[in-house]
């Protein structure tokens, strides 16, 4: 642990506006900053983006990518769930987590979020904010210049590190105050509102629910591929993951595990991952899966099946026995 620098500060960045602008904001005061990503690939933040902020702010940038532990916030999240699978309270607990322990080892004295009071229901709400703090022993040592003066002075601002007169008092979901501050600020160049956490999403949060009722040990590689094709539960212990472009086909070879098996058509049709227990009835399950979603006339004779490292070859008959939904 160095000693706490008052003028220093881990900045969350997301690649968003918000995050740029309350960055900005603490550059203007003379603060030291280093930008910290959490990467999590159901996430609402943009890597690319963030990291674009951060070399146009000129301040230093760290990736930290999600770990184990963050799947176990996830599946038994203290403050429960959103609309869906988003544990939006413990999943920022864990964020700011994560920048204390930057905090700690860097010598930052504080951190700044482009938060803004009441842009997000569950998350952003007053009292959400407080729990977030406490839980993450960071009491009073947020600072969101965006929304500062409708909230309690932080440590920096009565410390007279910061300014608090030159923060703001932003509350809410429009995003014209936010736009109106950037072109004050002279940031022109900065992305439109992401599409939000996956995790929000109602058919990916059904996925996510499938897969922690159905397996008891869940690996980040196992949440990678829920973002991944068509999913088709056969049995409680095996479901199909069924690529939907070339794209996707080409990715499911990347986390194809020794427990599972990839089905590989040699003609133009979807591969097909068989997670799980593999039984020569889900590969016949997984074979009419690629006969489905394959035009007729691309239609080949064969099917490739990679398991561990074993390669094998089933037919393929035609017309489809069966019907994969």
């Amino acid at each position: 642990m160095v000693a706490p620098n008052p003028k220093r500060a881990v900045a969350l960045m997301s690649g968003g506006l918000d995050s740029t602008l309350a960055a900005k904001l603490m550059l203007q005061q003379g603060i030291e900053l280093i930008g910290l990503y959490l990467s999590a690939p159901w996430g609402c933040c943009d890597l690319s983006k963030a990291a674009h902020a951060a070399k146009a702010l000129g301040i230093e940038f760290r990736v930290e990518k999600m770990t184990q532990e963050y799947i176990t916030v996830i599946r038994n999240p203290k403050y429960g769930y959103g609309s869906s699978m988003n544990p939006c309270i413990d999943c920022r607990i864990y964020m700011f987590d994560k920048a204390r322990e930057l905090m700690e080892s860097w010598g930052a004295s504080f951190m700044v979020t482009g938060e803004v009071l009441g842009q997000r229901p569950m998350s952003q709400m007053s009292r959400a904010l407080g729990i977030i703090e406490r839980d993450a022993g960071l009491q009073r040592r947020v600072l969101r210049p965006l929304s500062a003066l409708v909230m309690a002075p932080t440590i920096p601002e009565e410390q007279g590190v910061v300014d608090r007169s030159k923060l703001h008092g932003i509350t809410g979901r429009s995003r014209k105050p936010q736009i109106a501050l950037a072109k004050e600020l002279g940031i022109l160049d900065y992305p439109t509102p992401a599409g939000g956490c996956l995790l929000t999403d109602q058919e990916f949060g059904d996925r996510v629910r499938d897969l922690f009722e159905h397996q008891e040990k869940v690996g980040l590689d196992d949440m990678e591929l829920l973002r991944l094709g068509r999913h088709v539960r056969l049995t409680p212990a095996t479901k199909l993951l069924i690529g939907r472009n070339e794209s996707e086909n080409r990715t499911l070879e990347q986390y194809l595990m020794e427990t599972n098996a990839l089905l590989i058509p040699d003609f133009p049709g979807p591969s097909v991952m068989i997670v799980g227990t593999v039984t020569d009835e889900a590969k016949q399950a997984a074979v009419q899966a690629i006969i489905r979603y394959t035009k007729p006339e691309r239609l080949g004779t064969r099917v490739i099946v990679r398991q561990g490292e074993a390669t094998t070859e089933l037919p393929v008959a035609t017309p489809p026995l069966a019907e994969v939904a």
